[in-house]
Parts: structure tokens; sequence; C-alpha cells
């Protein structure tokens, strides 16, 4: 039986999907666990890509949706954060810390030089940056977008 306020970092499942859809509300891209379901399983099935979660009393309470691939401007490997999140009534327990190192590990398995954390320049984004740079993160590069 799990230790109360004990946290468990393992790899999400296809029954976490309604948990991951609500943390991505909180990450701000609000949706529904059917509109989750059919991105997660391609996610789940694709062998450059990880998804892992904070467990927290039972609770999924955080993300880490994780990505490998070559660098063109650089040799090597590299693993880039696509998503990260720790649930608002969840912050401040160390869980974002777990979550990074447990990303950080698995770069580390795929000999990767390097990770990246895509994060938007948003106001709302300022704690998740400050957070980003006390665990070793600098700010490198601007990014662009364009819906096709």
């Amino acid at each position: 039986m799990p230790v109360k306020d004990e946290v468990y970092i393992r790899d999400a499942v296809a029954a976490d999907v309604e948990a991951i859809t609500l943390l991505m509300g909180d990450l701000g891209y609000p949706a529904q666990p059917d509109e989750m379901q059919p991105k997660l399983k391609n996610i789940f099935a694709h062998p450059d890509y990880r998804t892992i979660v904070a467990e927290l009393d039972g609770e999924i309470v955080g993300f880490s949706g994780l990505m490998r691939g070559f660098s063109f401007e650089r040799s090597g490997k590299y693993v880039r954060i696509n998503s990260f999140v720790v649930k608002g009534t969840a912050r401040n327990k160390g869980i974002g810390k777990l979550l990074i190192k447990a990303s950080e590990d698995w770069a580390v398995e795929q000999g990767a030089d390097n990770v990246v954390i895509s994060s938007g320049n948003r106001d709302d984004r300022k704690a998740a940056h400050i957070f980003y740079q006390k665990s070793g993160y600098a700010i490198k590069s601007s990014g662009f977008f364009k819906q096709l």
C-alpha cells in the first residue's frame, strides 16, 4: 500500500487519459478525453516518445511529455520536453523536480546530449520559467508558429 504523501513516477498508460486531459487544461490547453485519447494512442505507440506521470496519494498530479530526436545544428541526440505540468494544488511539493529528474534520466538513457523544454512566452508561465531556470535550464531561443 502506498505511503501517504509519497510521489510515484511511472510511465503513463491508456487508462491515464482522463487525468492527462485535466492536466492539459491546467497547462492552458483544455480538451476532452475523447480528443486526447487518439493523441495519446499515437504518442504511446511511437518509440521516440515517452510520457511519464507523477502520482500522489493515488492521484495523477503531473506529467512530462518527452520526444527524442536528432539535431541539425549540432551532433548527437536531444530530448524535448513538449508538455510539462504539475497540478496547481500540488505545486511546491517537489513533484516538478522529480518529473524533471525522471525526464533527464530518460534523456541520458537515450544517449542525448541535451534537453530542451518547450514553454510559451506567456504571463501565466513566469513561475514555470523561474522553475526551469532554477533547475539549470537557460533561456535559449524564440520560436514561431503558423496554423495550417
